[in-house]
């Protein structure tokens, strides 16, 4: 019997700890996605794992009355729709069209995982949205691009000051050749 009790304090100490640390990182991060897992592999979740480690995002796993207490009491509405079945949350602050990205990719590589829905900045995303955020350019090729439409017309500024320079070089290089 004191056996039966001390694990059910431990038990309750872990669903305390984990909770808490739901709310934290739910309060703490831009994005949550939500995913279902059933059918992934430990090699395949350790894939998944170390692919949003790079787009520096994390996956936390639990049980679903944990995630939807968390959600409740962080002031998070609407997510809970997507809590069913084995579901993954993932964490991020980053850009969020990496994560999509990267989160897409391995769901079309391994059918297994399912994109359910995200909450980002106050706003519910369905999996057709975040199939749309995936399709966009990250930041960084979004700076890029605008560099190279301010870059364009200088080079071609420079390239056509240059044609003009070089003429006049070939003009004077004529005129001395004539004097001498």
């Amino acid at each position: 019997m004191k056996k039966e009790k001390s694990q059910d304090n431990i038990g309750r100490f872990f669903r305390a700890t984990t909770e808490e640390k739901l709310k934290q990182d739910m309060k703490s991060s831009d994005i949550i996605f939500m995913a279902q897992y059933s059918g992934l592999s430990s090699v395949q979740m350790t894939s998944l794992r170390n692919s949003l480690r790079l787009v520096k995002s994390r996956v936390f796993v639990t049980k679903n009355t944990l995630i939807n207490r968390a959600l409740k009491s962080s002031n998070i509405e609407g997510v809970s729709q997507f809590v069913k079945g084995p579901t993954a949350v993932i964490f991020s602050c980053e850009d969020i069209s990496a994560i999509s990205k990267s989160l897409v990719k391995f769901a079309k590589e391994n059918p297994a995982l399912s994109l359910n829905g995200a909450f980002f900045g106050n706003r519910i995303l369905e999996k057709k949205d975040i199939e749309s955020i995936a399709a966009l350019p990250s930041k960084d090729e979004l700076r890029a691009q605008v560099v190279m439409s301010i870059k364009s017309p200088l080079a071609g500024l420079v390239f056509t000051l240059q044609g003009a320079l070089n003429k006049l070089v070939i003009v004077l290089n004529q005129i001395k050749d004539k004097k001498s």
